[in-house]
């Protein structure tokens, strides 16, 4: 769950914080997507771009790189479990997506049977889960109960993309704004396309999460639990 932070202007270099919120990244089976992603306009692999110039106006996260734009904050989430920054949420006034990078085998996609888990996930927890179509291919829309700071019960919505791409498969959960009104979420859409997923060249287990880092001149704060600002 994102929280809604102060919006402090038209940056364009965004606010980076990070938080200590553990992740689940449901991992597939490796079978083949019936309904193959759409990628003809982005997200890219690092093999397809210079990479010095992809950097120029993104931030480098160091698995991703991300569109810097107006306005946008940009919060790691860490795993407790092992300490790493597992995925970036970008924020802009009361929208925001959450992007997630995956290893994927070579030879297929994961997004089909990862939609099956989430929404199982859901049903689980007590929510509703249907597909539908999506800016990438089929896309997953959940409405789930989730427990405010405050300590209330209250159902969010949220709409799940996922790109295949090659050996990683990245994960977009749209959130806020950006789940009913249609320009907020095409703004968000086109974030998601002018990412660049850097997955390396080290084997990596199907389902692993590419791990992401601080961008450079980031220092961690004393507190943990305190924002880490740019």
């Amino acid at each position: 769950m994102w929280g809604r932070r102060r919006h402090d202007g038209d940056e364009d270099e965004p606010e980076v914080e990070e938080t200590t919120e553990a992740t689940s990244t449901a991992s597939g089976s490796g079978e083949d997507d019936e309904a193959k992603s759409d990628r003809s306009g982005g997200p890219l692999d690092e093999s397809e771009v210079d990479l010095d110039e992809a950097r120029q106006g993104r931030v480098d996260l160091g698995g991703l790189l991300v569109k810097a734009a107006p306005g946008m904050k940009l919060q790691l989430q860490v795993d407790q479990r092992t300490g790493n920054a597992t995925s970036a949420v970008l924020a802009i006034d009361d929208a925001a997506v959450q992007l997630i990078a995956i290893a994927a085998p070579r030879s297929s996609g994961m997004w089909a049977q990862t939609r099956l888990q989430i929404s199982q996930d859901a049903q689980r927890r007590g929510g509703r889960a249907e597909e539908a179509a999506g800016p990438f291919g089929t896309e997953v829309r959940l409405v789930v109960p989730v427990q405010t700071p405050d300590g209330k019960q209250v159902l969010q919505p949220s709409r799940v993309s996922a790109v295949d791409g090659p050996r990683w498969m990245l994960r977009a959960t749209f959130l806020g704004k950006a789940t009913n009104d249609a320009a907020t979420f095409q703004r968000f859409v086109e974030l998601v396309k002018e990412t660049v997923v850097v997955r390396g060249q080290s084997p990596m287990a199907p389902g692993d999460v590419i791990v992401l880092k601080p961008p450079a001149g980031t220092r961690p704060p004393a507190d943990p639990s305190q924002p880490l600002q740019a």
